[in-house]
């Protein structure tokens, strides 16, 4: 099977934000588990006690989309890391993580037959793992057979 040129790009795009998406991933994160619930009544909170502030900021991270696209992202490229082989792990750690060159990766001991052959299985599952399991519902990405209900009590 033989990727298109815009399939290509947006499967090498997704390694390439790998980094970025894991470092918006984690800023949203701490950003909801440092809001806490403020003291008014001067009684003791529990320590992770949800607010209105937190209730709102998880909803509007479910509906940003672009944190949506780069969740999706991360996780294709996290489930492609499982299916490949260890040169092409290798790879992806030296090139897209540590981003050495591929001169750089072929003179510490690969070929460059063996760089390409991996670097072209590696984008293959990309581009097949986003598109696998994934569908678009209303401008949101949602995984396939898993239904989200979202239920809020006010």
């Amino acid at each position: 099977m033989k990727l298109s040129k815009e399939e290509y790009k947006e499967a090498k795009g997704c390694l390439k934000r790998y980094n970025y998406n894991c470092i918006k991933i984690i800023n949203i994160k701490s950003d909801i588990m440092s809001i806490g619930s403020p003291v008014i009544d001067g009684l003791p909170k529990a320590p992770y006690g949800t607010s209105n502030k937190v209730l709102s900021s998880i909803l509007k991270m479910e509906e940003d989309e672009e944190l949506q696209k780069a969740i999706k992202e991360y996780k294709a490229v996290v489930q492609a890391l499982q299916l490949v082989n260890k040169d092409s792990k290798y790879i992806f750690e030296e090139m897209y993580i540590k981003s050495k060159t591929k001169w750089e990766i072929i003179n510490s001991g690969m070929s460059e037959r063996t760089f390409e052959r991996r670097n072209q299985s590696l984008i293959y599952t990309v581009h097949k793992e986003l598109k696998k399991n994934w569908r678009k519902i209303g401008g949101i990405l949602v995984k396939k057979r898993v239904i989200i209900v979202s239920w809020i009590d006010r």
